[in-house]
């Protein structure tokens, strides 16, 4: 194929199953111009390779197998600097649990990252989240507080909102995201990675013209363990940033939240 325009990125740790079925989602709804790169940081083995050479035979793919649990920011970065080396210019941030639902059209949003210098990320919709989580950030000593946004903005018949994070599926300038993650968070990343990205100076959008689907399968009791260090990351990521709490919710974002869970029906 040629160069391709996107790269989309899928990390899996532990979720073998779960990332066949991600990967078979994009086959189903395979976009043009896109070559899918993978990191996984679980295990190897002759059938995860067989299971992976199935689906490169139909669609431009590549796997990387990562040091065992090197870490989410690890993986992503490294995977962005493959973009990079690629010479690819838009990554498509996802994971082993994020499928897609329809064949989808990038072009309006590759035009409105192209256009605009300053806007380096567009994040889209996720069926299957817990909450929403398009919000502004704010560091305070007692937290990280999470504010609404009232501002919204158009480009070509697409209304989206400005914001200072977004959940974890979106498209964006490589070169804006180069070691975006910090690789010692190997949980707690998103807050401090999207800290860092407005630090950079780019602004963040995001719109529900798009719609992803979180899969929320059952994981092992092995996956669960790794994922029983949250307090441990926790506790880093405030002392990275001089703090003494956790999340804060503004009460707009809080009635914001409760108002999506109520929508989409999530207890």
């Amino acid at each position: 194929m040629d160069n391709p325009l996107i790269a989309i990125l899928i990390t899996t740790f532990l979720r073998d199953t779960l990332l066949y079925k991600t990967i078979q989602s994009i086959i189903d709804n395979y976009p043009p111009n896109c070559l899918i790169l993978i990191a996984d940081q679980g295990y190897a083995s002759d059938k995860k390779n067989e299971e992976i050479s199935y689906y490169q035979s139909q669609i431009p793919l590549k796997y990387y197998q990562l040091p065992f649990d090197c870490g989410l920011s690890y993986a992503r970065n490294y995977l962005i600097e493959q973009a990079v080396n690629m010479n690819i210019p838009y990554i498509l941030m996802s994971a082993d649990s994020i499928q897609f639902i329809q064949r989808y059209n990038f072009e309006p949003y590759i035009n409105t990252l192209k256009n605009n210098l300053d806007i380096g990320i567009i994040g889209f919709e996720l069926l299957g989240s817990k909450c929403l989580w398009e919000f502004n950030l704010e560091i305070t000593i007692n937290g990280i507080l999470i504010k609404s946004s009232n501002e919204f903005i158009e480009y070509h018949n697409i209304k989206y909102k400005k914001v200072d994070i977004c959940r974890n599926i979106f498209l964006a300038k490589t070169e804006s995201v180069i070691l975006l993650y910090d690789i010692e968070m190997k949980l707690c990343e998103h807050e401090l990675a999207f800290l860092e990205y407005k630090k950079r100076g780019y602004s963040v959008l995001w719109t529900d013209s798009l719609i992803f689907k979180k899969s929320n399968a059952i994981t092992s009791d092995e996956y669960q363990t790794y994922r029983k260090r949250l307090s441990e990351y926790q506790q880093l990521f405030k002392q990275k940033l001089n703090i003494t709490g956790w999340v804060k919710y503004s009460p707009d974002a809080m009635k914001e939240i409760k108002e999506y869970k109520k929508l989409h029906k999530i207890r």
